[in-house]
């Protein structure tokens, strides 16, 4: 069964024509109504797959499987030259019966084919006949002549190649005005069709350039004339699945028809798992689930009594159908969602007098906008939103101190920590070897800082014990606070939340409780 289908009036160029060789210059087509070329160009589908079996239309596919794809990106060179243009023996001999459609163009050839899937535009009883061409000038040519053809009244376009002799001559044009429709250049003129005419017909359009060399250019655009043709129940709007629609496990389709007005007729959801991720099987699945429970909308192929049926061996030919041509629709893979982990940001460091409080703020950020939890391995905190203001009590002590505490920031699904270093300030006199940075300390010196033993490796002034390579920490038995900016060596024992770790090798930075360069020890 002919399918029909009003098609836009502006068609969208392929830029890849841009890119193959020529033996013309890009000139034009017609656009409404649509010539064959332009609307396997605008379906697509004959870039992504060797067998065409992406083409959403068969008879497309057909024309492919002959052709290949020149046919439709060389949409605008529908051409041939005849210098003896005004004989039309010799028009006829150049562009011979069976090759009107494609030019002559044996490259095109697959224009050509019979078929009754080719796409045709319904025709307006109420027009009275009355019909207005749009030519598409990619490059306007005057002087020029027209001339524009109907298939007669005996003539199916799904039995043979249009040839001579099944066409009349219905209108001519000489010079016409350029018009710009959206920006893009036109030729517009009006033709008389038969008012009697039913079924199918094509409309063959010769546009003659007056020059040397006699360029012509040749289409041929598919009509319906309706009559003793049942008016269709389901009108196709569009591919349900095209080939570049890829879903897999974790995602979800989303299937939507609308109205004229753009409300949701039509809403359905599609989980996507390891067991229906293939095109053919979610496919089906969707399609038995619209058509088993919507009034106003079916998905597959129609069938000559009417009905529509998903084909699950064929399924870039399976369309969308409405009963109403101004409703549409929309097919949407919804992407899984991956969980952003909150970033955290605290201070490095805070320092405190012996035996006083110290406060300071922490927040966290959520790409997923999830709300966000604190823990503390010491200290008190309470939260506003996303923003925790921590309160550590700080130890009576007459040394400097240095403690820790470990932040982790956690959204439910994924957790971030980072460690605060709280340098305790002792309430005792300052002794000789507290570390000092008006200090110079040369290779051997040992100094004390934040209750930490320290030898220096090298000459230094001004560089902190903890946080430069100059200075090594030294084990005195009494196993400091792990420091993240303090390298260690094998044998070396350190705190880390109240558990003795003991280094394995040189490290800096690891946490202790990570294991790798680490080992607990009693």
């Amino acid at each position: 069964m002919l399918r029909t289908r009003l098609l836009p009036y502006i068609a969208m160029v392929s830029a890849v024509s841009a890119a193959i060789p020529h033996t013309v210059s890009a000139h034009g087509y017609m656009d409404y109504p649509p010539a064959r070329q332009e609307i396997c160009d605008s379906d697509g589908g004959f870039w992504d797959s060797a067998d065409g079996s992406t083409i959403p239309n068969t008879a497309c596919r057909a024309a492919f499987w002959e052709s290949s794809w020149i046919p439709f990106i060389q949409k605008h060179e529908f051409a041939k030259l005849v210098s003896d243009y005004t004989n039309q023996a010799a028009v006829e001999e150049a562009i011979p019966s069976g090759a009107l459609c494609s030019g002559g163009d044996p490259d095109k050839a697959g224009i050509d084919l019979p078929s009754s899937e080719w796409q045709s535009t319904p025709i307006d009883p109420a027009a009275n006949g009355k019909l207005t061409l749009l030519y598409h000038a990619d490059t306007p040519h005057n002087p020029s002549f027209w001339k524009i053809y109907l298939s007669n009244a005996n003539y199916n376009p799904a039995s043979s190649p249009l040839a001579w002799s099944d066409i009349d001559l219905i209108a001519e044009f000489d010079d016409l005005p350029v018009v710009v429709i959206n920006e893009k250049k036109y030729y517009q003129m009006q033709v008389t069709l038969p008012t009697d005419r039913t079924g199918n017909a094509v409309l063959f359009s010769r546009w003659q350039r007056v020059d040397a060399a006699g360029e012509g250019f040749y289409n041929c655009s598919d009509l319906n004339f309706g009559g003793d043709i049942v008016a269709p129940t389901w009108n196709d709007i569009g591919s349900a699945i095209k080939s570049t629609t890829d879903a897999s496990a974790g995602d979800t389709v989303w299937f939507r028809v609308f109205d004229g007005s753009g409300a949701e007729m039509v809403f359905e959801k599609l989980p996507i798992d390891a067991s229906n991720d293939a095109e053919t099987v979610w496919g089906g699945q969707l399609a038995d689930t619209v058509n088993n429970t919507s009034s106003s909308a079916r998905l597959g192929k129609l069938a000559e009594d009417g009905t529509v049926a998903w084909d699950s061996s064929d399924l870039y030919s399976n369309l969308v159908f409405v009963k109403n041509t101004n409703h549409s629709f929309q097919l949407e893979v919804k992407k899984a969602t991956v969980n952003s982990a909150p970033v955290l940001s605290a201070p490095a460091s805070v320092s405190v007098d012996s035996g006083q409080d110290v406060q300071f703020s922490v927040s966290a950020t959520d790409a997923d906008n999830d709300p966000v939890d604190f823990t503390l391995s010491a200290g008190s905190f309470s939260i506003q939103g996303n923003t925790a203001t921590v309160t550590y009590s700080a130890p009576d002590t007459l040394q400097d101190l240095r403690q820790q505490i470990q932040i982790t920031a956690t959204d439910g699904q994924a957790a971030v920590s980072t460690i605060v270093e709280i340098a305790v300030k002792g309430s005792g006199p300052v002794g000789q070897t507290d570390w000092s940075a008006n200090n110079v300390y040369l290779a051997g010196d040992s100094v004390n800082h934040l209750g930490t033993q320290y030898t220096a490796l090298w000459w230094t002034k001004g560089e902190e014990p903890g946080t430069s390579t100059v200075w090594s920490a030294q084990a005195d038995g009494n196993n400091q606070a792990w420091s993240e900016g303090i390298a260690y060596s094998a044998g070396d024992i350190v705190m880390f939340e109240r558990e003795n770790y003991e280094a394995k090798w040189w490290t800096k930075g690891d946490l202790p409780s990570n294991g790798g360069p680490w080992k607990r020890v009693k």
